[in-house]
This record gives C-alpha cells, sequence and structure tokens, in this order.
C-alpha cells in the first residue's frame, strides 16, 4: 500500500502545475467478468486510487490486485495465487494521455480516448481506451469499457481449467474524481 501512495504522490507532483484542473478518485469501481462454457467469473475492486489533470490531459490510476472480491473464496484463492500471482505483482494501471481533442471547460458528458500503458501481471502494453467523461461542477467521471486478453499479459490458464475461465477478460472501469484541493 506504501507503494501506491508513493507512486501517487510523484504523480500528483507531476500533475500539480494546474491545480484547479487536477481531480482525485474518490470513489471507483472496477469489475471484471469472464465468460466461458462451464461457468462465469466476475470480481469487483473499489479501491482504485487515481488522478487526472484537465489541464495537461494527463490520466492515471492504480489498483491493487489482492482487493478483486469474488462471489466464491475458492475462485479469489486461484485469482491471487495461480493466475495473478498478486504476492508478486501486487497492483494493476493505467498511465497516459488524454488524445480526445476538447479543453473539458465546460460542464457536460464527452466521448473521450486516452492512449497509455496499462500494466497488469507485470506486463505493460501500449493501449488506446475509449470512455465516456462526464464533468459536472467540481467532481467528474470516467467510465469505460474494454477486453483484455490474458495472453498477452503472460497469465497463464493451467490446460485442466480452459473451459473455466475465457482467454478474453471483459473489464469495466467507473471512477468517480473530485477537485484536489
Amino acid at each position: 500500500m506504501k507503494k501506491i501512495k508513493f507512486s501517487l504522490l510523484l504523480l500528483a507532483l507531476c500533475l500539480s502545475g494546474y491545480s484547479q484542473d487536477l481531480y482525485k478518485v474518490n470513489k471507483s469501481t472496477i469489475l471484471f467478468f469472464s465468460e466461458a462454457p462451464l461457468e462465469n467469473i466476475e470480481a469487483t475492486n473499489s479501491k482504485a486510487q487515481g488522478l487526472i489533470n484537465l489541464a495537461t490531459k494527463k490520466f492515471a490510476f492504480i489498483v491493487p490486485i489482492v482487493e478483486f472480491n469474488f462471489e466464491k473464496s475458492l475462485m479469489e484463492e486461484h485469482f491471487n495465487e495461480n493466475y495473478m500471482e498478486s504476492a508478486k505483482f501486487k497492483t494493476g494501471s493505467f498511465n497516459g494521455d488524454i488524445i480526445t481533442e476538447e479543453n473539458f471547460k465546460k460542464d457536460g458528458t464527452y466521448e473521450v480516448e486516452v492512449s497509455g500503458i496499462l500494466t497488469i501481471h507485470g506486463v505493460t502494453k501500449e493501449r488506446t481506451i475509449k470512455g465516456i467523461l462526464t464533468k459536472n461542477k467540481e467532481a467528474l467521471s470516467i467510465v469505460s469499457e474494454f477486453d483484455v486478453a490474458l495472453a498477452d499479459y503472460n497469465i497463464k490458464i493451467p490446460k485442466m481449467v480452459i473451459k473455466n475461465i475465457a482467454e478474453n477478460v471483459q473489464v469495466k472501469v467507473d471512477l468517480s474524481f473530485e477537485l484536489k484541493k
């Protein structure tokens, strides 16, 4: 947890030149869903932290892997120990830029694209991800939905459970931000 807070502090220092446009996550829901022939797997995480600077269009968030909650405790155990190796790879993260041509000065809802580095299971990949940014006074939110190919991030699925886990996992992100004062 100290690593997470330290990383965010460093990011805040980099982004703080425009504090009136700097927002921090105050509520988060990260959901992943795996649809497979034998069983669907779903988990949620409400412990993401992050910052966004609308002036510089820089955006970053970090998710503690061990905080994903499952319906079945055995699934959670397998997720952390066998697939995500959360003792070794403690966090997932995204760090990038909003590439949409918009100044976000007015309240409203904007379709946005974010381009940057998605890190999962110790593997970093460049990604461009679409989402919806809603700005309302001193708050904003970002929602997005995208797929993650497990093989791209060296997440191995044992052959004996190959029908239990999809090769591509659907990820939904819902982040609420408040103006950082």
